[in-house]
């Protein structure tokens, strides 16, 4: 009697755990989210940190070409996945990422190396 009871305790709270269905009978997902545009803006404005830091002497060329590799990179990840929109990983990532580069031309433009 014990079995049968725990085995219907369980069998009743296993619906509770699964994903939530439309009435149509698909699952419904979060639905993704647009790209950020505070990324591209951030991202030009990190370009434009580096052209200058170059163009003052504060960069040298092989510091500031390491920065817009990683510009790029950021600027094609952020391509990829905004293709089927950004989860909250993926926004995550992309911001910290942002943040680190312009954390990292900040501190090389002001000699921090």
């Amino acid at each position: 009697m014990r079995i049968a009871l725990l085995a219907a305790i369980a069998a009743l709270s296993a619906p509770a755990t699964a994903q939530i269905r439309d009435p149509s009978g698909g699952v419904r997902w979060p639905a993704p989210r647009p790209a950020l545009p505070g990324v591209a803006r951030e991202l030009g404005q990190a370009d434009r940190n580096i052209r200058e830091g170059r163009e003052s002497g504060q960069l040298s060329r092989r510091e500031a070409r390491q920065l817009r590799r990683e510009s790029r990179q950021i600027a094609v990840l952020e391509e990829r996945y905004a293709r089927g929109g950004l989860s909250e990983s993926e926004r995550a990532e992309l911001e910290s990422r942002v943040a680190a580069l312009r954390s990292v031309t900040g501190a090389k433009r002001s000699g921090k190396r």
